[in-house]
């Protein structure tokens, strides 16, 4: 059986961050719309997690007043990413489990590897090389928050743009939240939960993942070539 096509989420799926929440996305984001517009707060009560950046700026926009068209998005973005590369230089992302390890043997099983995040590319770049993860992802393969606002179609992307690498049909989504898990299946993929805490496993469970793991490891390693 041809080993599959792999698309990993990124935030709270291969690395988190360190210390206390707020986190340095949230806190970017934050800091760009105040920086921007003056406005304080503008997270205040909003999930973050298993969002993606552009309908997040976009929420964030509205809950201002301001217009969320594409120029007004682009800006906070833009400006988000600023703030995200000055914080990281202090305050810093790590990985979750054994990720480059278990990449690495994916891929000497045939599975093409990539990555299907709400994150902007230049986003997703800095937390993975805060990480210390920026060799174990190709930033070609796969698709980002700038390429789409709704997950499922971040996933769609992704999975057309691997599938173009490999023989096989098969695709599978690994992520943290049940966004991840109602976007895989739009795209007929099975989804392999990775559960840090009682409540996340608790939402992936409750969406119908496959299977769920506590960390990136030899547990996932099984589900994925299951």
């Amino acid at each position: 059986m041809p080993a599959p096509v792999v698309l990993f989420d990124l935030d709270g799926t291969v690395l988190t961050f360190e210390g206390a929440a707020p986190g340095p996305g949230r806190t970017a984001l934050e800091r760009a719309m105040h920086e921007l517009f003056g406005f304080k707060r503008a997270t205040e009560g909003l999930r973050v997690a298993g969002g993606t950046d552009r309908a997040l700026a976009r929420a964030m926009l509205l809950r201002a007043g301001r217009k969320d068209d594409d120029d007004a998005i682009a800006r906070v973005l833009s400006c988000y990413v600023d703030h995200l590369a000055r914080i990281l230089r202090v305050r810093r992302y790590r990985p979750i489990g054994a990720i480059a390890r278990v990449v690495e043997e994916l891929r000497g099983h045939g599975a093409v590897v990539g990555l299907a995040t709400g994150n902007v590319r230049d986003g997703a770049r800095l937390k993975l090389t805060s990480a210390g993860l920026g060799p174990t992802f190709d930033m070609k393969l796969g698709a980002f928050g700038c390429d789409a606002e709704p997950r499922a179609e971040i996933v769609r992307l992704a999975a057309e743009r691997c599938r173009a690498r490999a023989t096989a049909a098969a695709v599978v989504v690994v992520g943290d939240t049940e966004h991840d898990v109602h976007a895989a299946r739009t795209v007929g993929a099975r989804v392999i939960g990775v559960a840090t805490d009682v409540e996340s496993r608790a939402e992936l469970e409750a969406a119908g993942a496959d299977a769920v793991v506590d960390s990136c490891g030899d547990d996932l390693l099984r589900a994925v070539l299951a």
